[in-house]
């Protein structure tokens, strides 16, 4: 509905006022609920185990007076300020440069942006990362890349702990279960990430596992009837996340369920609806009303300056929201990546792009065959799975573990099978090369099939370089029954440009995934670096300050984005970019 003053109703009395609001309650959200709700970290003073550079620097920025003398920081005054504080036996100031902090703990919420590009500076991360994305991850995992199990060097504090924290009046949109896309997930996939790196502020997920293996046995203990703990649906025991291991994506999507139940989030958060508009507002038109009254809407929109419109999942009720600030923090899995040829959506019976998908169509398959007589059985034919990433892996596993032949197509030269097994490897799956194969031995074993080309490898059969061009589903099967069966015929090109010909069971086409920011002008193309190519978490993230996670290029002030839509694509990442928001939102007046 639209007024003769703009392109909003604000008389609407369903309009809904919020500093903020966060779109997507996955672990971004989550995490970014976590301190604008008033928990704020804490530098303990403790030195950094495997960075005395860095030590030096948060005892040098946390003690001095003068933010102006961050400007001229370099390597050589830290270490002779280091060397001062070594030879008078000083190892940390531990934030007890004013009367109003305790001793042995420092705010960090309260960090100038000189401070935060200081505390930041020559710091390098083994899979990437921002700046303060690679700051916090330091001082909340120490040496974690070199397979320390270290305590953090953070502490919390909640609002009731710190009156002086501020509360920030917000609200967390997600269009299912907080934990976003984890919950869609196929539970029984391990993580790639060590369960340690998927843990958010404040309550490892071990700490988190022990919790609940308690809670569990209060509620056997407390019930006549013994029904298991309803917020742990693996019925693992609490000893199964063990230090530096992997574990399965359905515990950590019921740990980040429970982690909004914990830390007494729900209050923020709105599950079960979609977003379908961010729009900047308008200002009224120049004599459309009186004077009084057109300044009074002049001063709505330049304080609450965004518009977030959408509709709950169930009632299809809408909703508006007017805000100071919005952040993004939808993650990248939403769509499936597609090849663009022909037929490609018609044929959803047997053609998929989703790995969850695969498994119930294989499963089916299988029942199928059981159901049949003896005599009636045939052979299955094989699946074909198009992608080199870790879905098409995992879709290689399940067709091979239900005894189902795999025809596995990827994109690749001719060259590139000349090099040797390990580099072939680490060429083909970036995201492997740095991580040890005893750790993720399914995933190099599909691999080596990939490199052996299927010899020596049953059910399995390589097509490295082969393209899929279409795909068919005519005449009756060979087998006689009452209810035939189309034949499900794909057609593919070698590099040379001959022709194959195969019958298939299945297509599994894995091949990445994309967000989705339809609910932005362009599909948010304009805020990426390449403005003409969609929004793409490695190869065109949304361009946002390194410090502030504000985008550069949002039509007006006050739209933020963090996590893999700017290229953040680990958990363990996504705090630095909730806390520069955090400090952003607290060290500036609201956006006009």
């Amino acid at each position: 509905m639209q007024n003769l003053c703009g392109n909003e109703d604000d008389d609407d009395n369903n309009v809904i006022y919020k500093d903020v609001v966060v779109i997507g309650n996955g672990p971004s959200g989550i995490c970014l609920s976590y301190m604008l709700a008033g928990n704020w970290p804490y530098y303990t003073g403790e030195p950094h185990p495997g960075d005395e550079m860095l030590t030096a620097r948060l005892n040098f920025s946390m003690k001095s007076e003068d933010e102006d003398r961050c400007d001229a920081m370099d390597k050589k005054v830290i270490n002779e300020q280091w060397d001062r504080w070594e030879r008078n036996g000083v190892k940390s100031t531990r934030g007890c440069r004013d009367g109003k902090r305790r001793c042995g703990e420092t705010g960090l919420a309260d960090s100038t942006r000189c401070k935060l590009e200081c505390l930041s500076s020559g710091l390098e991360g083994r899979l990437g990362g921002r700046p303060l994305a690679l700051l916090m991850d330091q001082l909340q995992h120490p040496c974690v890349d070199a397979g320390l199990d270290v305590p953090s060097l953070l502490t919390w504090k909640s609002v009731e702990q710190r009156p002086e924290h501020k509360v920030i009046d917000h609200v967390v949109l997600g269009k299912g279960q907080p934990g976003g896309s984890w919950q869609s997930m196929d539970p029984n996939v391990l993580t790639i990430s060590l369960n340690r790196w998927m843990s958010l502020p404040d309550l490892d997920i071990r700490q988190w596992e022990t919790l609940i293996g308690t809670e569990q046995q209060l509620r056997k203990t407390n019930s006549t009837e013994g029904e298991p703990c309803a917020y742990y649906p693996f019925q693992e025991k609490p000893n199964a996340c063990k230090t530096g291991s992997r574990i399965s994506v359905g515990t950590v999507a019921a740990y980040y369920r429970d982690y909004v139940r914990i830390k007494r989030l729900e209050r923020y958060f709105r599950c079960g609806a979609t977003v379908t508009s961010v729009i900047p507002a308008s200002s009224p038109r120049v004599g459309c009303q009186q004077q009084q009254q057109q300044q009074q809407q002049q001063h709505v929109v330049n304080q609450y300056g965004w518009i977030v419109d959408g509709f709950e999942n169930k009632t299809k009720k809408p909703f508006r929201y007017r805000c100071k600030r919005v952040i993004l923090a939808t993650g990248t899995s939403d769509l499936s990546n597609q090849l663009g040829i022909s037929d490609e959506k018609r044929h959803p019976d047997w053609v998929t792009h989703d790995l969850n998908d695969l498994e119930s169509k294989l499963d089916y398959l299988i029942d199928q065959q059981n159901g049949k007589e003896p005599e009636e059985r045939r052979v299955i034919d094989p699946v074909l799975v198009i992608g080199a990433g870790l879905s098409a892996a995992d879709a290689i596993m399940a067709a091979r573990f239900r005894g189902i032949p795999v025809l596995h197509a990827f994109r690749d030269s001719s060259t590139e099978w000349k090099k040797p097994n390990a580099e072939k490897i680490r060429t083909i799956n970036d995201r492997l090369q740095d991580l040890p194969s005893s750790m993720y031995p399914e995933y190099h074993k599909v691999y080596e099939m990939m490199a052996d080309g299927g010899t020596n490898y049953p059910l399995y059969r390589a097509l490295p370089g082969y393209t899929l061009l279409g795909f068919t589903a005519e005449g009756v099967d060979v087998i006689d029954t009452a209810t035939p069966e189309k034949q499900r015929v794909v057609t593919l090109s070698d590099m040379d440009g001959c022709l194959y010909v195969f019958r298939v069971s299945i297509v599994s086409i894995l091949i990445g995934y994309k967000p989705d920011l339809s609910y932005l002008e362009a599909s948010g193309m304009r805020l990426g670096k390449y403005s003409d190519k969609p929004i793409d978490s490695k190869s065109n993230p949304i361009e946002v300050d390194d410090f502030t996670y504000e985008a550069k290029k949002a039509p007006r002030v006050g739209l933020y984005a963090l996590g893999p839509l700017v290229g953040d694509n680990f958990v363990r990442y996504i705090l630095g970019g909730a806390f520069g928001i955090l400090v952003h939102i607290l060290t500036t007046s609201s956006p006009a």
